[in-house]
């Protein structure tokens, strides 16, 4: 049996990419239990909502001219509604996952339970949810003064929520160690989150390609008694490849333990404050919560 993932050191580029692979295969069924609970109701969402919208951009090409306005306006609303769960779907995905690192990190290397990430996910959630907004306020004014900015800005923002959870901190302190941390660094970590979200992309493409092709070609197809189903099927498919996404969340918070090994040195603190201490498994809740 390979050894646990040892969280707090230094990696370059390949061994980012590599190790969060590594740590999702030997935590995937605990990780993935998570997500599925915590997660489930916005994937069940994801999946009407995707439907939804596919099923009216079927009606839209396929309808009257004097219906299309009408047709129209319930296909951009159910866009809309589509675009927020998918929001929220992946939002939740990458808050379990840091939630999940943060107590396996706590409980040193050993798997956490369900009850244990569902504890810290309620504890974080308000917290992050309002650094969310903040960091999509931030994107959308990057990018709105030029793309630059804003690319420069994405992988400085990812290290926000971690570092929040990890170090059980506020959005300001976050905000001034991201950019403490990926001075220096900032291909690196830019180069590890666009290599893993491309694999996601990927992946996706498998139910998203198909679900429009079928949802375009419905005014050629006579059977929707053939195609409805198709529609459903992929809808759900793409919400559960949804789940992909907590591949780039792994990575970013495994550049985040190596960008604080590097300038900070934490492991070797850890082990200096923790000598002669037992660990306690048991550890369930931030320090917080007590």
């Amino acid at each position: 049996m390979k050894q646990p993932i040892e969280l707090r050191r230094s990696r370059d580029f390949g061994q980012s990419i590599n190790d969060s692979f590594t740590f999702l295969k030997q935590n995937y069924k605990p990780l993935f239990s998570s997500l599925f609970l915590i997660c489930g109701f916005f994937l069940v969402l994801g999946t009407i909502t995707t439907a939804f919208t596919y099923l009216k951009m079927t009606s839209m090409y396929s309808s009257k001219p004097d219906d299309f306005q009408s047709t129209n306006i319930a296909y951009l609303l159910s866009a809309f509604l589509s675009a927020l769960s998918l929001l929220l779907a992946q939002a939740g995905i990458h808050l379990v996952t840091v939630c999940y690192i943060s107590v396996y990190l706590q409980k040193n290397k050993v798997q956490p339970t369900i009850a244990e990430v569902w504890g810290y996910f309620r504890f974080y959630f308000w917290r992050v949810l309002g650094s969310s907004i903040l960091i999509i306020l931030l994107f959308m004014v990057g990018f709105i003064l030029c793309l630059i900015p804003g690319f420069y800005l994405m992988p400085v923002l990812s290290l926000i929520v971690p570092i929040i959870v990890i170090e059980n901190t506020s959005f300001r302190y976050a905000f001034n160690q991201s950019f403490r941390l990926i001075k220096e660094n900032w291909w690196q970590v830019f180069g590890v989150i666009f290599i893993t979200s491309l694999i996601v992309g990927v992946a996706g493409s498998f139910a998203s390609v198909p679900i429009t092709i079928i949802s375009a070609g419905g005014k050629f197809l006579s059977l929707k008694s053939f195609t409805i189903p198709l529609i459903i099927f992929f809808s759900a498919l793409r919400n559960i490849l949804m789940l992909a996404y907590t591949i780039p969340s792994i990575a970013v918070c495994l550049c985040y333990f190596s960008l604080a090994e590097e300038k900070d040195g934490m492991s070797l603190i850890e082990r200096i404050e923790n000598f002669g201490k037992s660990v306690d498994n048991n550890l369930n809740l931030p320090i917080e919560e007590y």
